[in-house]
């Protein structure tokens, strides 16, 4: 019964992967000895005896001492080179793993014609993934493969991932794009999620027990090194998505995915060529089997029990498990009951790479003559993280502290709770302003048509009973509230031109938003009307058709427009229904906003290398340009009409929220994760670990709910819904935390003291236990 009661628990690996046994103070066993302290006094001793020596050993020596110096001149241990390589890995992975989520939600929508709100739900359902599995993995390298082979295998499967992600992005049949891409998605979730747990405790694996200061230094660099391949696969990937064009597309997403691709190939390839160097260390003990089966004992045995009722339901299993075990999970179930609150601030958090990006959209991206792409704007909280942290860490926490304030973690952690709060507040009132600059849609059953007079002919339009109006040539106006599918006769009378005969047509509208011309062919007026649109490009890039009427003949295999800008160069074709054609139309294209030179097919005969306008096309722009051609003289001219009003709300006004965010996020998380470090037993330190990833994980569980049920028409009523869940639940999250005892680290015995100063053998130890 004995070794049953203590042999999984003790087994468990230690801060340094070294196995060691927490109990209330006493000494760990030195190596050799058996680590059942409480069974036997000679180890025990033997180990005092040991620190004993240690502490004279760092006695000061008396001046000229040959001891002294020879402790001074003693070789330094070397710095592993080791964490080179995994540090490589990860600023590799990291960059692989930021770009490729970085463009995601304007790929879903944009490429895979997904819904906002359904494009919100796969984002945040493959984030959701990538925190859950840490816990497959923490229990792959804690009980079965070792760090080093869980980091090898589970990084083949992330590589292929991302290789099935890319090549899925390749245009081909919708349904064939949609279930390549998701595969990618769930095996890179696995992947990601599988290794998160393992690469920063295998590098500090790599440092001995004697080089604590160099191990945080390697975390500290680990932590910017993550921040390092964020930032700049943020700003990479949206340039690589928007600004390359292949397969025939105007973008380029086989290159945004395979580039990051390519980094997590490399990442593997380092990781290997640094194995010679490693310190790898076998599978241990598994923790989470020991608690598990603690926990269920204890449960089962109180239901069953009529013995007098203890103090703390856990001790019905001091009959089976050892009492340290039992006390080290009341400890992780006191820490993982303060977690409880804490999957809100990451359904916030995540949304800077799905609503806040969406938001980015519709917001005016150019910036002293460069254009910031919506998904680019997610490299703010990297950058952000990168400058603030030494910020804290070295003026605001200490300034804080003189004041008796913000010194315990739990109350950081719930300032930044309550700024993450006010993030979503200021966000949500930008959300307000873009819908007051929304396009207007006619209401339900009525169409808004766009009527163009690209004849030089003023025409006299009669419609309806008794509707009827002027429409100068060249001009062009919008007749609201018509009914669809209402036929009604409509009657075009020509003045003071060359046209002499009026037309009659009948007309219906079948859509809610469509678009005429009115032009002039062999003397005769003719009508074009057209289905039209008022929907934004998914990324928030301008869209323009044309309309033309021009001595130009237009043939089925050959002849477009040409816009030309900076660094792009566009040809609008002609929808062409006969062989020769001198009128028509164009579909939309989105392009790049910016300038552009529009340019009339070069034709030597009538046309010249030149262009007959130059427009400024800005982004959420929806435009109809209009070629015309005036009479005499006879001179090709340009017309453009703003179906939809560009966005007007600069980007920049996202970063005040950005950066309320990542202060919030300082304090928050990084404090969070120190809390769970710090008060999670030595033995459970990896389960903690997972169970904040799992916070993460169920963050975005609550995002994708609020999401599929739809609860709002506005989104601005969904960003303010967040802002006061987050307050509600940090004001939990507070009481909570006001309740809550900390882990008491401190010795309670007397402490031997040497020259004035404490005996560090002894600190931890107890002799009253």
């Amino acid at each position: 019964m004995e070794n049953k009661k203590s042999s999984l628990y003790e087994q468990s690996p230690g801060l340094n992967g070294t196995t060691e046994v927490e109990n209330e103070g006493v000494p760990l066993a030195p190596p050799g000895c058996n680590s059942r302290l409480f069974s036997g006094g000679e180890c025990l001793l033997t180990h005092l005896l040991s620190e004993t020596i240690q502490v004279f050993r760092r006695m000061p020596e008396e001046p000229g001492s040959s001891r002294g110096a020879r402790g001074e001149n003693q070789e330094k241990e070397k710095y592993p080179k080791a964490v080179f390589f995994i540090l490589g890995n990860e600023l590799c992975e990291r960059f692989c793993y930021y770009g490729m989520r970085t463009v995601l939600t304007i790929y879903l929508t944009e490429e895979l014609l997904y819904s906002d709100s359904k494009a919100t739900v796969i984002f945040h359902s493959f984030i959701m993934l990538s925190y859950f599995t840490p816990l497959l993995g923490a229990i792959l390298a804690d009980s079965y493969l070792g760090k080093f082979k869980t980091i090898l295998y589970i990084s083949i499967v992330y590589a292929i991932g991302n290789i099935i992600l890319s090549v899925g992005s390749i245009p081909n049949e919708m349904n064939i794009m949609k279930g390549v891409s998701l595969l990618g998605l769930l095996i890179i979730g696995v992947g990601t999620g599988g290794i998160k747990p393992c690469v920063s405790a295998f590098g500090g694996d790599q440092f001995s027990s004697n080089q604590k200061k160099e191990c945080e230094r390697f975390f500290s660099i680990f932590y910017f090194a993550i921040n390092g391949g964020s930032v700049v696969s943020t700003i990479l990937t949206p340039i690589l998505r928007a600004d390359v064009h292949c397969f025939g597309s105007d973008s380029c997403y086989p290159l945004a995915y395979g580039i990051p691709a390519a980094l997590m190939l490399v990442a593997l390839i380092l990781f290997l060529i640094g194995k010679p160097l490693y310190k790898i260390k076998p599978a241990e003990g598994n923790i989470f089997a020991s608690v598990f089966k603690c926990i269920c004992h204890a449960i089962s045995r109180k239901s069953k029990s009529k013995e007098k009722k203890k103090s703390h339901w856990l001790d019905y299993a001091d009959d089976e498990f050892d009492k340290d075990l039992i006390k080290d999970i009341k400890t992780l179930l006191r820490v993982l009951w303060i977690f409880i609150p804490v999957p809100i601030f990451w359904a916030l958090f995540d949304q800077t790479g799905s609503s806040w990006t969406l938001q980015a959209t519709k917001m005016d991206g150019q910036v002293m003559g460069y254009h910031i792409k919506p998904d680019q704007m997610q490299v703010m909280n990297a950058f952000l993280i990168i400058v603030l942290i030494p910020v804290f860490d070295y003026i605001v926490y200490p300034l804080f502290s003189k004041c008796n304030l913000l010194k315990k973690p739990l109350q950081r952690i719930a300032v930044g709770g309550f700024l993450s709060a006010l993030a979503f507040v200021f966000t949500g009132f930008v959300e307000l302003n873009l819908e007051g600059a929304s396009p207007v849609f006619p209401g339900p059953g009525l169409t808004e048509l766009t009527i163009i007079n690209n004849s030089p002919c003023n025409v006299q339009i009669h419609f309806g009973n008794s509707s009827e109006m002027v429409l100068r040539s060249f001009k062009a106006t919008i007749v609201n509230d018509l009914t669809i599918g209402k036929e009604m006769s409509w009657e075009f009378v020509p003045e003071n031109c060359t046209a002499s005969q009026s037309i009659t047509s009948q007309f219906n509208t079948t859509s809610p938003i469509e678009s005429m011309m009115i032009f002039l062919q062999n003397n005769e007026l003719q009508i074009m009307k057209n289905t039209d649109s008022k929907q934004r490009a998914d990324d928030g890039d301008p869209k323009i058709r044309l309309y033309f009427s021009t001595d130009y003949e237009f043939s089925s295999n050959q002849s477009s427009f040409e816009l030309r800008g900076d660094s792009e160069k566009l040809h609008l074709v002609p929808n062409i229904t006969d062989d020769l054609q001198k009128s028509g139309v164009t579909e939309y294209y989105t392009v790049k906003s910016g300038k552009y030179k529009i340019h009339m097919p070069l034709n030597e005969t009538v046309y010249h290398e030149q262009h007959i306008s130059e427009e400024n096309l800005r982004s959420g722009g929806i435009y109809i340009g209009v070629v015309y051609q005036t009479a005499s003289p006879k001179v090709t001219n340009f017309m453009l009409l703003s179906v939809v009003e560009p966005n007007s709300i600069s980007i920049l006004w996202q970063i005040p929220s950005y950066v309320i965010l990542t202060v919030g996020e300082i304090m928050f998380s990084i404090t969070g994760l120190s809390f769970s470090y710090s008060q999670a037993p030595a033995s459970m330190k990896s389960i903690v670990q997972a169970a904040w990833l799992l916070t993460v994980a169920f963050g975005n569980l609550i995002v994708m709910i609020i999401a599929k049920l739809s609860l709002f028409e506005k989104k601005s009523y969904e960003i303010f819904l967040f802002a006061v869940l987050m307050g509600l639940d940090m004001l939990l999250f507070s009481i909570m935390a006001y309740f809550y005892k900390y882990k008491d680290d401190k010795n309670k015995s007397s402490k031997l003291e040497l020259n004035g100063k404490d005996n560090k053998a002894y600190e931890e130890t107890d002799f009253n236990k």
